[in-house]
């Protein structure tokens, strides 16, 4: 009979490369992208690293993300629109709209201007592309929004992006942010959540025209941009529909922790892997619910949790805890 170490293994290991330079505990990081890109960046910020995750919501496609890197505070293609008694932004989704359109420009502005600082000081910039379909409002003749608000769907044009123009853009847009900040490495995702509304069909053709696009900019700056394979984690790896949320679209809360692990376990140096575990371990044990609170035991407990968080803080100051 054989033995458990001799059977095949039940799923397809996805090879994942080394990152071009080990995420460092003081770096400084910005996630912009798909909703995947939040799921990410929140587990960032859950373990105290330093993390701006999309400060201005979600962006799905390369193009919404190219001009969020190129638009400046006082940039008038920064276009606002009134819809049901909301003043919107193109350039984010709802949690920037306001009933006083000031008020959404103030918010807009201030994200903007939290954006531009992250990006000047930032030592990882990782984009997730969800899709490449896009959309342009025809009343303004908007280049591009990151969100419709729930405007009625005639009043925007569709665009779907080809792999030339999806590098061309992301080119423009990286090219200067680099020369300004040299020492960025950007890291870029396929998001993996499928896109029901265009069919499946045509999801699987953009996916491939978004990884297409990432492996043309790899290849033109092998230097400082790179490619984490979460898309090909989730399919390979995680190819069953537990790992889903209950839409079935959605990684599940499990998928994505399961793909933070394979990153922090590739990409992190392991002086980053040291704390991790360290912190993981006070977090438990700051979440644990005693059943006698402030009996003698309980007093103990807390004191031992308080002596390791000290000694945390003195082995890495740089960390806010």
């Amino acid at each position: 009979m054989k033995q458990l170490a001799d059977l095949p293994l039940f799923r397809t290991p996805v090879e994942v490369n080394p990152p071009l330079r080990p995420i460092e505990v003081g770096d400084r990081n910005v996630f912009l992208g798909s909703c995947f890109a939040e799921h990410v960046g929140r587990c960032f910020q859950e373990n105290r690293l330093n993390a701006v995750v999309n400060p201005l919501g979600v962006q799905y496609n390369p193009k919404s993300i190219a001009r969020l890197l190129t638009t400046e505070v006082t940039d008038p293609q920064c276009d606002y629109v009134q819809h049901d008694g909301m003043w919107h932004t193109w350039l984010g989704d709802s949690s920037l709209s306001n009933e006083l359109l000031e008020a959404c420009r103030l918010r807009t502005e201030s994200s903007l201007c939290l954006l531009r600082e992250a990006l000047q000081e930032a030592d990882n910039l990782f984009l997730t592309f969800g899709t490449n379909h896009c959309y342009s409002y025809s009343a303004t003749a908007t280049p591009v929004v990151a969100n419709c608000h729930k405007l009625p769907q005639k009043e925007f044009t569709e665009e779907v992006i080809t792999v030339d123009r999806m590098a061309e853009v992301l080119n423009e847009a990286l090219v200067p942010l680099h020369v300004s900040n040299p020492k960025l490495q950007v890291v870029m995702t396929v998001s993996p959540y499928r896109y029901q509304k265009y069919g499946f069909h045509e999801n699987q053709l953009s996916k491939g025209r978004l990884l297409s696009t990432v492996a043309d900019l790899c290849s033109l700056h092998p230097n400082w941009i790179t490619y984490f394979p979460a898309y090909e984690i989730m399919l390979d790896e995680l190819r069953d529909y537990r790992f889903y949320a209950e839409d079935m679209l959605h990684p599940s809360q499990q998928a994505v922790q399961y793909i933070w692990q394979r990153m922090h376990e590739a990409w992190f140096s392991p002086d980053a892997r040291t704390y991790l575990q360290r912190w993981e371990k006070i977090s438990r044990m700051m979440n644990h619910q005693s059943l006698h609170p402030d009996s003698p035991s309980d007093v103990w407990f807390r004191q031992q949790v308080q002596d390791e968080l000290e000694r945390l803080k003195k082995d890495y100051p740089i960390i806010e805890i």
